[in-house]
């Protein structure tokens, strides 16, 4: 039940600091915590399935008899926790859906923010980054106008969500100058945190230069086509996957406080609430 209590605390922790935050409803600088409020929320009630399983085989739940027609789908979420391949399967499932999900929402929510602070330059600059970038190593060269302009075509994107993420994280910081944690030590997490969700990708195996990266006791090293490997201080505590989450919760916390931004930023479509 520890882990449980843990995670339950953590969401009720969450849910404090949303209430006492001063963006407006449906600010995307506010409605990144209620996401996040979700996606660990869900976490959450995964444990409790696992919790329950165990409370179950250990003869501390019983059921009705009108449960009866239900004892299929009971023994199927006993086996949970009786089975160890089982077990594990659910617990990688559970922690990649959060890796997922917090990612994803951090996505999001800076693609949302970089719209709202850009000016008309600013936005061309970073939708135009592969066009720039090309240009240079190209610079020697000789481009006539008309496949100039293909590669314009070829390479401007659209929309900001088609530009890096960490394009736009560094954006970010660049209008961050009051930043009161150690943006250095942010940015390298946010690095190793993106390469851990693109890993996802491949089922863990990871496609890259080697690259490694210690988060408190934990270590983890991603090796060229190998499995991403790391050492994990709680286990089988849930709480290494929760500091995580944290963490990437406190950079987005103190990016949106120290970008000075007073007008609403609305989320991209309020239809999905």
């Amino acid at each position: 039940m520890e882990d449980v209590d843990f995670l339950l605390n953590w969401t009720e922790d969450l849910k404090k600091e949303i209430k006492d935050l001063k963006f407006e409803r449906d600010d995307i600088r506010k409605d990144f915590f209620k996401l996040f409020y979700d996606s660990t929320y869900s976490y959450y009630l995964g444990y409790v399935s696992y919790a329950l399983s165990s409370s179950i085989i250990k003869g501390n739940v019983a059921f009705k008899e009108n449960l009866s027609s239900f004892k299929v789908h009971l023994d199927r979420l006993i086996e949970i926790s009786q089975l160890p391949v089982l077990t594990k399967s659910y617990k990688n499932s559970l922690n990649r859906n959060l890796n997922i999900e917090t990612w994803s929402i951090f996505e999001l929510c800076v693609t949302t923010f970089c719209g709202a602070l850009c000016d008309a330059d600013e936005l061309n600059k970073l939708l135009s980054y592969n066009f720039n970038d090309t240009q240079k190593i190209l610079k020697e060269s000789t481009i006539d106008d008309a496949n100039l302009e293909k590669l314009k075509q070829k390479l401007i994107v659209e929309h900001l969500t088609h530009v890096p993420i960490q394009r736009k994280v560094d954006f970010l910081f660049k209008k961050a100058p009051n930043y009161y944690r150690d943006s250095k030590k942010d940015r390298e997490f946010l690095v190793f945190y993106g390469k851990l969700r693109n890993t996802i990708h491949s089922n863990y195996i990871y496609h890259g230069k080697n690259y490694e990266y210690k988060f408190g006791e934990a270590h983890f090293l991603f090796d060229k086509e190998k499995l991403v490997k790391w050492t994990d201080p709680f286990a089988p505590s849930p709480k290494l996957y929760i500091y995580l989450s944290t963490q990437l919760k406190e950079i987005w916390k103190t990016l949106a406080l120290s970008i000075k931004h007073e007008e609403k930023i609305e989320y991209p479509d309020l239809d999905q609430n």
